[in-house]
């Protein structure tokens, strides 16, 4: 008797710290990831990064077909600031603002912009495994939005 009741107090103790042990840290969410967006009908490349604000960033680093028919980059036509539309999307950042919040394991804050409609929307991001990354991008609620997963590539 004694036995199973060391037992169950050890599991007890174990479940916890393996339960904390697989919670991502803050910067667990820095590398490259690999998408295939249907909206922007192609697969890229983005890299996550801090900023020096400490916020984080991810940029397109790597397009499919990053030209367009006529052999010139594509560039950002959507965006509603005219003089941003000169901007290659192969070079764009994309996400903006994220801050890591320890406690529910999410990056927050954040906006998303979308190069295919020109319109940003706010995000939140989190793993759904080792290398797969859900981003969710939303208006309003958090619970209503679009939701987008990312492959981490091995470095």
């Amino acid at each position: 008797m004694k036995r199973v009741i060391g037992i169950v107090v050890a599991l007890l103790i174990a479940l916890p710290l393996s339960a904390q042990r697989n919670r991502p840290q803050a910067d667990d969410i820095l590398g490259t990831y690999s998408a295939n967006d249907r909206s922007m009908k192609d697969n890229y490349h983005l890299n996550f990064y801090k900023n020096e604000a400490g916020d984080y960033e991810a940029r397109i680093i790597w397009m499919e077909q990053a030209n367009d028919n006529l052999g010139k980059p594509r560039t950002d036509v959507k965006n509603r600031h005219v003089e941003q539309r000169h901007i290659p999307l192969s070079e764009m950042v994309i996400v903006r603002g994220l801050h890591f919040d320890a406690r529910s394991g999410e990056w927050e804050g954040g906006r998303v912009y979308d190069p295919s409609t020109g319109k940003t929307y706010r995000c939140f991001i989190e793993f759904k495994s080792d290398t797969i990354i859900k981003m969710k991008g939303y208006v309003g609620f958090r619970m209503f939005g679009k939701s987008l997963y990312w492959s981490k590539l091995s470095e």
